[in-house]
């Protein structure tokens, strides 16, 4: 199972998108105000920047996943340590994905129906997709959905212009600083660092050596739109309303009206949003049980689905205020995950690579 560096683009476009535009936003603003989309275009670079780090290391070990060149780095109890941890925080934030998508749902468009129930027909078109085809399938799925995705957001932007007051976004830096900006960075920064899914994906792709540019413009893509969308919900409702909503893009669609004949696009937008969220948990869910069966030493690792799947549905199902977990985003994801798993681990992974390169090349 092989996929082309076009098929990459277009499933990590997928997959950044979904997260970039609907969950960013609102924090960033309520951060950088009117200013946010500076904080967006920061997060951006940042994003690139830790991208291009997590795609060398991939390169060096293009024929290994995250499990298998971390024993080969630290050795068998080391690497699976980290590995375990990896992938303890892959099922945590699947499942949080799930939750967060369930209760949009049911929000939106079905209000009487079970959480569970709208949980379980996304979790069972995750398992039939991963099972059918793999990670091969997930990249096909992308190829025909992504641009769809793209699209959607595109014709949504064109429809939004005549709700646009661009004086909202003045005064450009006066109201924020520099420290507002680079804080209000963090929150998408974090998200486009999901790209980490690389270091487990690189071993499927049939040309490794060609991965940096396709992934790169995959940050690009989501953090363009991004920008974009940000400018035009201050644009359309303030920073002080703007901070307060929970998904301000969906609210700002909702708005788009022609003459009473162009309207309801929300539902459109949710629609191609479906898919998205689609693509990004079915590639949680393939890392993760193919993670987990190379940990465990299972050479079948289709069977650990049945173990996966059931056990990120259960984490989905807690309660959202237990924990804090509804607050996953800042006091979890943000607040250790990105430091230590996105930026701090893969550059130690690529410090000890070259370290033990050289050594090699010395004896």
């Amino acid at each position: 199972m092989k996929i082309s560096t076009w098929q990459l683009f277009w499933m990590f476009t997928t997959l950044e998108i979904s997260m970039s535009i609907w969950l960013t936003i609102s924090p960033t603003i309520e951060i950088a105000k009117q200013d946010a989309w500076i904080s967006l275009a920061v997060a951006g670079f940042i994003g690139l920047a830790v991208t291009t780090i997590l795609v060398r290391v991939s390169q060096r070990h293009s024929t290994q996943t995250l499990v298998e060149f971390t024993q080969k780095l630290f050795g068998k109890w080391g690497g699976k340590l980290i590995s375990v941890l990896y992938i303890l925080v892959w099922y945590s934030v699947c499942a949080d994905i799930l939750r967060i998508f369930s209760l949009f749902i049911k929000q939106i468009l079905f209000h009487d129906t079970p959480v569970w129930c709208i949980s379980a027909l996304m979790m069972a078109a995750m398992v039939y997709i991963t099972i059918a085809g793999s990670v091969e399938a997930i990249a096909r799925f992308s190829e025909l959905a992504g641009p769809l995705i793209l699209a959607g957001i595109l014709i949504t932007f064109a429809l939004n212009i005549p709700n646009l007051h661009t004086a909202l976004l003045l005064p450009i830096y006066a109201d924020s600083g520099v420290i507002p900006i680079l804080k209000g960075a963090l929150v998408n920064a974090s998200f486009l660092g999901e790209s980490m899914m690389i270091m487990m994906l690189t071993p499927f792709i049939a040309k490794p050596e060609k991965l940096l540019k396709p992934i790169l413009l995959s940050i690009c893509v989501p953090s363009l739109l991004a920008i974009v969308a940000t400018m035009m919900v201050i644009s359309t409702f303030g920073t002080n309303i703007g901070s307060s909503m929970y998904f301000p893009y969906f609210a700002m669609v909702r708005f788009i009206n022609y003459l009473d004949f162009i309207q309801n696009m929300d539902v459109w937008i949710v629609f191609i949003w479906i898919f998205s969220v689609l693509v990004k948990l079915s590639i949680y869910l393939f890392i993760n049980s193919y993670g987990t069966a190379q940990v465990f030493g299972i050479k079948k690792w289709r069977g650990m689905i049945g173990f996966t799947a059931p056990v990120i549905f259960v984490i989905s199902l807690i309660p959202a205020n237990l924990f804090g977990i509804l607050d996953y985003a800042n006091l979890v994801w943000t607040t250790f995950i990105f430091p230590i798993f996105i930026v701090g681990f893969p550059v130690f992974f690529l410090l000890v690579s070259l370290i033990r390169g050289r050594q090699m090349q010395e004896v």
